[in-house]
Formats: structure tokens, C-alpha cells, sequence
């Protein structure tokens, strides 16, 4: 117990000064935000941080109002969302309290929240009105007067938004349509849309009523007193109209122009203005052309009288016409032998008209003359016109060609109406029974060409004249037999058939009727042959056939009719011979075509019923057709059809087979190894029908779309070609047979083509191997061209200058020639891309030196020593060749025995190096010849000449000693004196020599000039001048150091 006490104790302590230790003020929030301006309903977002872990419950206040979350100011956590209303501008403050503990954090610091109105945009039209026609341009400007830079706009035309096309663009705050039609039309509007808060757009502004005609009318011309034609000194005055505002008027005279101006005006016209003139009505770069008005100018016309009377009788109505030819309202004066006729009940003038109601003195010798109403024109007399004037009445003489007193049908009868009176321009009615009977009035005669019964009783022949008319009437009579006539449906028939063929005539007379086969009369036989009354009734046999008619006499009278018109019967065999046929007439019949089955009887006869059957099956609705007709073939209309025809009890039957088939399937290929182009490439598809390859015609399809014709795309046969193919081209390609002569035909579409093209064009790619700046002579140069895709040819050009056709360009061995630009072309069919240029430069390799280097040891023994050298500051090794073959050495030194062999070879150098130029060029080639034999012979030469010298000088010297006449004091001479020595001084004794013996220096200068004579020799060998190195002087001694 004592212990559960200390335990509490020690709790109760811990807890005190826990407590005491964690208490602490709550934290301040701070609220965060990028928002302190907003637009009327962008999103702002305000959030409440405390830099706290527990968990707290925010609570947001605008000024002193807390905020409560709904749609507009929504709390989400410690973020309050404000879809920005006119009323949300303010003071925004956050508090916090610590959820299940009663701890509330003090207000955050204020954020203030300005609101902004959107700006209102305002939309105009640059231009005086609204309503436009075809092609016109129209521009319009949304305007927003607060940051104007700041917005883009956006424009709809009846509330859809708009986007650019071929004829409307965007520039700033215009819209542009550089081509108006009818579509154009609507109601615009546009609304700004902030650049950097991209939710921000301003309501759209007032809507702008567009209207655009569907069509552009012609201005349209008025005219002022306008006529047909104008006479000349007379006023013209146009006016030009084109509906609308803002119009600018040209007028023209054919294609000049002569002002500008709505109205025109000619006061006083002439011939010379006649012409055709028009308006033009123009704003703007737009105008319109009005139709032609044809303006005619001509001097005032000339009358003439027009009338077909120059005579008439007492009574008659006489019309004379004064014409001019112009539809002008003239006003017309008349004068009738010279004098002014005035108008009266029998000279009734009105218009251009002179009716006479004629009198005895009404003949006489007219004229006339116009004057224009209302116009100051007055035309010239006509030409006279004469009127000759006679009695009453004409004299009417009736006459009947010929004279008999009765005609019989078939005859020909003329009745003749003549006027004794000189006169013309009747016109002569025949009547008969106050009918009109002749069709030519102009004609006195009638005549009946073969007169029948219906043509007797009395005709009158009426004299018509204007209103003068006079008759005269004569009785004719007509008589004519009757004509029988073969009334039957036979006129074929097969054996054993019932035909019956009747004779009739329209009379009701009771004739005696006899009947004829082939001419030859015919009589009643055994019941195959029955004649009763007018009937004749046949049992057909096969003699039955022939040409049958009838005649008839008219009992107690001695009056015979002709005999009818022959009637044809053909007895055909016991059965009707069946024709099949099938149309169209291919042995094959393709699904879809229609095609009739064609049952005809070979003997020309008819009436028979026609029974189509398949598989004992009636198909046919119709007996009377003999063709069956299937509309649309298809497979299970392949098999047997049977035609039975049916005339009373005689039937017959016969068949045929019809084929149906599928038709072919056609295939789909290309004619490249390709099917990815780029842009401008030629393109070429084949679809092949195998069968009857010639007979079709070809669809095509791009994407299940047909194809048509256009810049790009032409048909030829089975073949499509795009003569420059573009990204539009891309996709799938089908295609399908159409029967060139059965049109129905067509064939299923082949598998689809898949055809890609890429939108740009890619340059040639050149792969270099090993490439340099610079190339050195010999090195190699290997260039490879590629082109993405597959069937290039590759072209490699130098400049302008053809290469070689292959993808790989190589130099084995580059030279100076090869220095230049280079590029490929990549190349099929007839399209072509160049490569990027590439220049090949190439610099010669070091040079090297080759030179023969002898010493004296050399000459000695007789060996050779070659140096090689590349004199460029680099260390070289050096490689060394005798007659082409490479040597085993790498010194710059070469050393040869002088053999035989040595001596003709010819030597050859170069360097080698570990750095590029990895060796030099080869050196000029060294051939030693027999140089080496001529050192010798030289070396041989000089020293016997050296020790002729010596020998001479040590004789010259020895006589000196014993031959001297008297000793005299000289100088002590040194025996071993220097070849400088001997040339300076030499000469003092030898002089005192000679000058005492003569005899001795003769002999001396004999060996001299032996001795001279063979160097002589020796320095004009012209081998040794030519390739030797001449010799230096060193203190009186001749060096061979370089012979």
C-alpha cells in the first residue's frame, strides 16, 4: 500500500511538471496567395497555414464578417476558394481553432483582395456599311480601351466561335475577309481574352448585323426620255444606281472612259455618238459593271405606203399603211394628189393608217408624211402609191371539169371560180353544205382527186375581198361501188389450228360474197374447208397456206365490187419452232447485272402465252411477256429455265441453262518498292483484274472516300498517278472494277493500301569514314550517301560535274585534282534530293630529299652511301626501296657495296611517321650508273699527278744543289716548305735555276707540260663535269669530300 502511494505520488509529480514545461501561446497563421487583384469570376485561392501538425479547423473572416462556404466562397480545409463576384473585394483574415481542445489562434495578418469590372470591348466595322456583296473585303475592330495590349480576341459570327480559313484572318483586334460570300452573313461579335490569365475573357460586345447578298447585282441605269433610236440634236441623260452607300461611278463608251459621275448627260447627240455605254459602280478595291446600253443615233426615217390594193370596187374597205421602221408613236398626214387628206366617215385616218371607204373618186395617186409627237421631228414625203377604183360587184363564172352530169368514185373533178373583172387578191371559199372544203384560199380552183359518195350535193364558191365578199353555187354528183374488206386475227397458223377469216362492207345491201385462195376461187370441202354468209371457216392443213380474198356483187344489180385487200395466212409445222435467248448474251452472268430471258417463236406468229419455269417452278407474273426480266442476278439464280408457250390447245417447251457468278476480285499493287513518299514524289497504283483484263474500268478510294480527278490525281486505264504527292495524299487505297460495257458490273474493293507521306523532305545524308579538314596526297577518301527509305539511286557530283551513280564515293589516292565541293543526289523515279555540299580539300605530303653522300673511305673501298631526308622539324623513320622492292632498313642512311648489281639499281625513299602524315611523298629516284668507276679513275689520276709534282719538285731541287756555279748566302730553306709556301716562293730559286741552266729548264718544262697535259685531260672529262661535284682548295690540297 505504501508503495502504491509513492507510485502515485511520483504520476501525480510527472504530470505537474509536464504540464508546466509544454505550455506555450498558439501559433499565428498567416494566410498565403499569389491573389491580391482579380478579374469579376476568375478563381482565387487563399489559404490559412500554421506551421503546426495538430489538426485545426479554419475559420475565414472578410473585414468583421465571417464567411460561410457555398458555391461562390468555398472552404475546402484551410483553403478558402473564391469564384471572384463585384463583392468579394476586401480585407481577408483566417483564424484557427485545435480540434477536440479548446484553443483558438489569435487572427491572421490581413490580405487585401482588389476586384476589377472586366472591360467592356466595343466591335466596329471600317467601312460605311454593313451590307456587302460577293468578293467584297470586309474588316472589322474589336477594341478594348484599358490595356489594350494586354488581350487577344476572340470572334464569333451567330454565337460560334470563329477560326481562320482561306478567307477569314486575325491581325491584332481586326478581323479580316478578303473574299465575302453568303455564309460571311450573320451577327459578329468578339470578346477580349487576357494574354497572361488565360481564364480571364470579357463579355462579348453588342452584336453586328451582317448582311451579304447571295449574288451581286448590276448597277442599274435609268433613263431619262429615252429612245429607240435617238434623232440627231436630240437630249440623252443616264443616271447610274447600285444599291448601298459608299459607290463611285465611271461611265464608259466601250472600253473609254468618259467621267465620273452618277448621272450623264448628251445635250445635243449625233451619229457619232452611237455607241455602247455602261457604268461602273466601285468602293473599294470592289466594283461592278452595269449591263451594255446601246445608244443609236440616226437622221429622221423615210415613209413608205404599204398596201396590197392598186384597185378595188365601189364599197370596198381600202387600207393604206404609212410606214416607218421605228416603233416611235408618229403622228401621220395623208395627201392624195397632192392635196391634204382629211379624215371623215369615208376617209377614216387613224394612226399610221388610211382606211377609204371606197368612192367612185377615190382613185388617184397617194402620199404620205410622219411627224414625231412630242418631238420636234418631221420626216419626208413617201413614194406615191396608185388606187384604181371599179363598179359594185364582180362577175362570178362557175365551171366543173369534167362536164358530166354524174361522177363515179375514183374520178378526178375540178370546180373552177373565175371574175370576169381585171382584178387580183381574192380569196376564194369552196363550201359544200356551208362547210369549208378547200384549204388554199389563194387558189379560184377545188379539186376532188378521186370523188367518193361523201362528196355529192352543192358546192358555192364565195368571193372574199376585205369586207367585199359576192357567191355562187352549182349541185355535183358522186357515185361508187363498195369495197370489201378481210376482217381476221389469223395470219399464220400452225397444222390442225381453227381459222376464220370474214368478209365486210360497210352496206346493208345483201351481196353474194365469193372467196379466192392464190387467184383461184375456192370452194366448200369436207368440213376443212366451210363457207356461211360472209365467214369463211378453215380446219388448217398444210395446202391451206397462201393469199386469200373476197369479192362481193350486189344481187339484181350488174354492180361488182373490186376484191378486197389480200389477206396473207402461212400454215406453219405440227409445233412452233422456240427461240431462247438471253440478253445480255454473256456466257456468264455477274451478281447484280439484270438480264431478261427472251422466248420468241421463230415462225412470224403471235397471241401465244409464255410460262417460265425453274425447277418446275412458275417465276413469271406475266403470260403475255415473253421476255422474263431478272433484275439483280445473284447465286441461287444459277440453274435450268424452261419457256412453255400456249396458244388455245397448242403448247410447246423448250430450255436453256443461265450461269451466275461472283465477279472477279481485283488487286491492289504499287509500282515502286515503296510506300512512303515524301512531298512532290510521283505515285503510281495498279489495279489488276486478271480476267478480261481490257473490259474493265477502275474506282478508286482513299480512306472508304471515292477519288476524283484533280491537279494532282489523274486515271489512265487501271492506273492512278498523283504527280506530286503531299501529306493530303496519305492513307488507305482501295480500289474496285467497273465493267466497261455492262455498267451495273462492279467488283468487290481489293485489301487496302496503306500509303504514308511525310510532310517535309529531308536533305541526302552523307556518312564520312575518317574525315579531315585536310587530306593528304595518297590518303584515301571514302564518302557514303543514304536516304531513308528504300529504291534510291544515288548521283555524286563534283560542282556541277556528274561523278559516278552509286551510294559510295571513294579516292583510294587523293590528289590535288580531287580538291572541290561535293554533294549527292538521292534520286527515284523522277524524284530528287540534293545533299547537304561537302568540300574535299587536299594539301601534298612532305617532300623528301634523296642525295649521295661519299666520303673518301667511300671512294676508297668503292661503296655507296644514299641519305633520305624530310625536312619539316618532325622526327621520321624512313623507309627504303631498290628497283620497287621495300629494304629492310628505317635509317636515314643507306649503305651499298659499288657491285655491279648496286650500280643499275635504281633507289627510291621515303618517310614513314606515327602522326599524320603518316609518310611523306616517294622521293625521285637515284641510279648510281657508273659513277663510281669514274671517282676511281679520277682518284687514280690525282694522285699520280700529285706525285709527278712531288717528283718534279724534289728533281728541280736536286739539280739546284749540284749544279749551283757559286754558293751566295741565302736563307736557310725548310725541306718540308707548305704548298703555300711553294706557290709565293717557289719561283726565286727555280728563276736563278733556269736563268743559269737553260738546258735544265728546258727539260724541266718538258715534263712539266707533260704533266699538265694529263690534268688538262683529266679536268675536261665531260662525264665527270656533268655529275661530279667540282673540287674545293683547302691550303694547296685537293679534297675529294663530295666527288
Amino acid at each position: 500500500m505504501e508503495r502504491f502511494k509513492i507510485f502515485l505520488l511520483t504520476v501525480a509529480v510527472c504530470v505537474l511538471v509536464t504540464s508546466q514545461e509544454s505550455t506555450t501561446d498558439p501559433p499565428v497563421p498567416q494566410i498565403q496567395s499569389e491573389w491580391s487583384e482579380a478579374f469579376h469570376g476568375e478563381k482565387v485561392s487563399l489559404k490559412c497555414v500554421i506551421q503546426d501538425s495538430n489538426s485545426w479547423n479554419y475559420t475565414w473572416f472578410k473585414g468583421l464578417n465571417e464567411i460561410v462556404s457555398n458555391d461562390e466562397t468555398n472552404i475546402q480545409g484551410n483553403t478558402l476558394t473564391l469564384s471572384v463576384q463585384s463583392g468579394h473585394g476586401g480585407v481577408y483574415e483566417c483564424q484557427a481553432e485545435l480540434q477536440d481542445r479548446n484553443v483558438t489562434t489569435a487572427k491572421s495578418p490581413p490580405h487585401s483582395l482588389r476586384v476589377h469590372e472586366l472591360p467592356k470591348p466595343e466591335l466596329s466595322i471600317v467601312s460605311q456599311w454593313k451590307t456587302f456583296y460577293p468578293t467584297e473585303k470586309l474588316t472589322l475592330k474589336c477594341s478594348i480601351k484599358e490595356d489594350s495590349n494586354k488581350w487577344d480576341y476572340e470572334w464569333f459570327r451567330n454565337g460560334a466561335l470563329l477560326s481562320q480559313d482561306k478567307d477569314i484572318s486575325f491581325s491584332g483586334n481586326t478581323l479580316s475577309i478578303s473574299s465575302v460570300n453568303v455564309v460571311h452573313a450573320g451577327q459578329y461579335t468578339c470578346r477580349g481574352k487576357h494574354q497572361t490569365r488565360k481564364p480571364v475573357t470579357t463579355g462579348k460586345t453588342e452584336a453586328l448585323q451582317l448582311n451579304v447578298h447571295d449574288t451581286t447585282p448590276k448597277p442599274t441605269i435609268t433613263k431619262n426620255q429615252w429612245f429607240e433610236p435617238f434623232y440627231s440634236k436630240e437630249r440623252v441623260q443616264l443616271n447610274c444606281n447600285m444599291p448601298g452607300v459608299g459607290w463611285e461611278y465611271h461611265w464608259y463608251k466601250g472600253s473609254n472612259r468618259l467621267t465620273t459621275s452618277p448621272e450623264f448627260t448628251i445635250d445635243s447627240v449625233s451619229v457619232t455618238d452611237t455607241g455602247n455605254y455602261q457604268c461602273k459602280a466601285q468602293r473599294g478595291d470592289f466594283s461592278v459593271d452595269s449591263e451594255t446600253l446601246q445608244v443609236r443615233v440616226q437622221d429622221p426615217p423615210k415613209p413608205q405606203i404599204q398596201s396590197e390594193w392598186t384597185e378595188a370596187f365601189h364599197g370596198e374597205k381600202v387600207s393604206l399603211q404609212c410606214v416607218i421602221q421605228d416603233s416611235e408613236s408618229w403622228k401621220y398626214t395623208w395627201l392624195r394628189d397632192q392635196n391634204k387628206i382629211v379624215s371623215s366617215d369615208v376617209t377614216n385616218i387613224k394612226g399610221n393608217t388610211l382606211t377609204l371607204s371606197v368612192q367612185s373618186d377615190h382613185g388617184g395617186v397617194y402620199e404620205c408624211q410622219a411627224e414625231l409627237q412630242d418631238r420636234n421631228v418631221m420626216t419626208g414625203k413617201s413614194p406615191p402609191h396608185s388606187l384604181t377604183v371599179h363598179g359594185p360587184q364582180p362577175t362570178i363564172v362557175l365551171k366543173q371539169d369534167p362536164s358530166y352530169p354524174e361522177i363515179y368514185t375514183g374520178e378526178q373533178v375540178r370546180l373552177n371560180c373565175s371574175i370576169q373583172e381585171k382584178t387580183s387578191k381574192w380569196q376564194y371559199i369552196w363550201e359544200k353544205d356551208s362547210r369549208q372544203v378547200n384549204t388554199d384560199p389563194s387558189n379560184p380552183v377545188y379539186t376532188i382527186q378521186s370523188a367518193s359518195l361523201s362528196e355529192n350535193g352543192e358546192y358555192t364558191c364565195q368571193v372574199r375581198r376585205g369586207e367585199k365578199t359576192s357567191s355562187k353555187s352549182r349541185k355535183l354528183t358522186v357515185k361508187d361501188p363498195p369495197k370489201p374488206q378481210i376482217q381476221s386475227e389469223w395470219t399464220e397458223a400452225f397444222h390442225g389450228e381453227k381459222v376464220s377469216l370474214q368478209c365486210v362492207i360497210q352496206d346493208s345491201e345483201s351481196w353474194k360474197y365469193t372467196w379466192f385462195r392464190d387467184q383461184n376461187k375456192m370452194v366448200s370441202k369436207d368440213g376443212t374447208i366451210i363457207m356461211i354468209g360472209n365467214t369463211l371457216t378453215l380446219s388448217v392443213q398444210s395446202d391451206h397456206g397462201g393469199v386469200y380474198e373476197c369479192q362481193a356483187e350486189l344481187q339484181d344489180r350488174n354492180v361488182m365490187t373490186t376484191k378486197s385487200p389480200a389477206h396473207s395466212l402461212r400454215v406453219h409445222g405440227p409445233q412452233p419452232t422456240i427461240v431462247l435467248k438471253q440478253d445480255p448474251s454473256y456466257p456468264e452472268i455477274y451478281t447484280g447485272e439484270q438480264v431478261r430471258l427472251i422466248c420468241s417463236i421463230q415462225e412470224k406468229t403471235s397471241k401465244w402465252q409464255y410460262i417460265w419455269e425453274k425447277d418446275s417452278r412458275q417465276v413469271n407474273t406475266d403470260p403475255s411477256n415473253p421476255v422474263y426480266t431478272i433484275q439483280s442476278a445473284s447465286l441461287p439464280q444459277n440453274g435450268e429455265y424452261s419457256c412453255q408457250v400456249r396458244r388455245g390447245e397448242k403448247t410447246s417447251s423448250k430450255s436453256r441453262k443461265l450461269t451466275v457468278k461472283e465477279p472477279p476480285k481485283p488487286e491492289l499493287s504499287i509500282m515502286s518498292q515503296w510506300k512512303t513518299f515524301y512531298p512532290t514524289e510521283k505515285l503510281t497504283l495498279k489495279c489488276s483484274i486478271k480476267e478480261d483484263s481490257d473490259k474493265w474500268d477502275y474506282e478508286w478510294f482513299r480512306n472508304g472516300a471515292p477519288l476524283s480527278q484533280d491537279k494532282d490525281i489523274s486515271f489512265s486505264g487501271n492506273k492512278l498517278s498523283i504527280s506530286s504527292v503531299n501529306v493530303v495524299h496519305a492513307g488507305q487505297y482501295t480500289c474496285r472494277g467497273k465493267h466497261q460495257t455492262r455498267k451495273p458490273v462492279t467488283t468487290g474493293k481489293t485489301e487496302a493500301l496503306q500509303l504514308h507521306v511525310h510532310d517535309i523532305t529531308p536533305k541526302a545524308d552523307i556518312s564520312k569514314h575518317q574525315w579531315f579538314e585536310f587530306f593528304y596526297t595518297e590518303e584515301r577518301v571514302h564518302l557514303n550517301c543514304t536516304m531513308s527509305g528504300v529504291g534510291w539511286q544515288y548521283q555524286w557530283y563534283k560542282g556541277s560535274s556528274p561523278l559516278i551513280k552509286n551510294a559510295e564515293l571513294a579516292f583510294s589516292s587523293v590528289s590535288h585534282t580531287h580538291i572541290g565541293d561535293y554533294h549527292c543526289k538521292a534520286q527515284r523515279g523522277d524524284f530528287s534530293v540534293n545533299s547537304e555540299t561537302l568540300q574535299v580539300q587536299v594539301q601534298a605530303r612532305p617532300a623528301v630529299s634523296l642525295s649521295l653522300e661519299t666520303e673518301l673511305g667511300d671512294i676508297m673501298t668503292g661503296d655507296m652511301t644514299l641519305r633520305c631526308n624530310v625536312s619539316d622539324g618532325r622526327q621520321w623513320n624512313y623507309t627504303w626501296f631498290m628497283n620497287g622492292q621495300q629494304l629492310n632498313e628505317t635509317s636515314d642512311l643507306l649503305k651499298r657495296k659499288g657491285n655491279e648489281e648496286t650500280i643499275k639499281s635504281e633507289f627510291k625513299c621515303k618517310g614513314i611517321n606515327t602522326e599524320r602524315p603518316l609518310y611523306s611523298a616517294l622521293s625521285d629516284g637515284f641510279i648510281a650508273n657508273n659513277i663510281i668507276f669514274k671517282r676511281k679513275i679520277l682518284l687514280a689520276i690525282s694522285l699520280c699527278l700529285v706525285c709527278c709534282i712531288v717528283i718534279l719538285i724534289i728533281g728541280c731541287i736536286v739539280l739546284k744543289i749540284t749544279r749551283k756555279p757559286e754558293v751566295k748566302e741565302t736563307a736557310q730553306d725548310d725541306l718540308f716548305f707548305s704548298m703555300t709556301d711553294s706557290k709565293i716562293q717557289a719561283a726565286s730559286p727555280m728563276k736563278e735555276y733556269m736563268d743559269n741552266s737553260p738546258t735544265e729548264l728546258e727539260e724541266c718544262q718538258e715534263k712539266e707540260e707533260l704533266i699538265t697535259d694529263r690534268t688538262s685531260a683529266v679536268q675536261e672529262d665531260a662525264v665527270i663535269k656533268d655529275e661530279e661535284t667540282p673540287a674545293s682548295e683547302a691550303n694547296g690540297l685537293i679534297s675529294f669530300k663530295g666527288l
